[in-house]
């Protein structure tokens, strides 16, 4: 049923729980897993050398976050782990990746926020949700 599963993580419990249950399905329908970052975009703004050096951070912890998850699904059995890190805001960046890369399901963790803050600023599993062309599996 599932041949591929993009996995979109931000390091969140949620996140967390959400890595658990694609493992649980990649091991279940043998499928591969793509593990993806959105890294947010730093305002050019910030000027040389901060931007090098806020860019070189954040980075640095994306691939560490992406890392830490491929890591722990091939310690859990998942034989297939690819990882990306891409930079945009989440959801699109998640979006963009949906279209080119074809998952069978997209696998995202809930964001915590409460019902006011969720309805006046939206949320990623949201948007994604609402967005996406393939099934996708909200984790809270």
């Amino acid at each position: 049923m599932f041949k591929k599963i993009l996995l979109a993580t931000d390091g969140s419990a949620p996140s967390e729980r959400a890595t658990d249950i694609a493992a649980s399905l990649a091991l279940r329908y043998q499928a591969e897993i793509l593990v993806l970052h959105a890294l947010t975009r730093i305002p050019g703004s910030l000027g040389e050398p901060n931007y090098s050096r806020t860019l070189s951070h954040m980075l640095e912890h994306a691939r560490s976050l992406v890392a830490n998850v491929e890591s722990r699904l091939r310690e859990i059995g998942v034989p297939h782990v690819d990882t990306d890190v891409i930079e945009g805001g989440a959801a699109d960046v998640i979006l963009d990746v949906v279209h080119t890369r074809n998952p069978d399901l997209l696998v995202i963790g809930a964001r915590g926020l409460s019902q006011w803050k969720g309805l006046m600023l939206g949320s990623v599993s949201m948007a994604v949700t609402h967005r996406a062309p393939c099934p996708v599996m909200v984790v809270k």
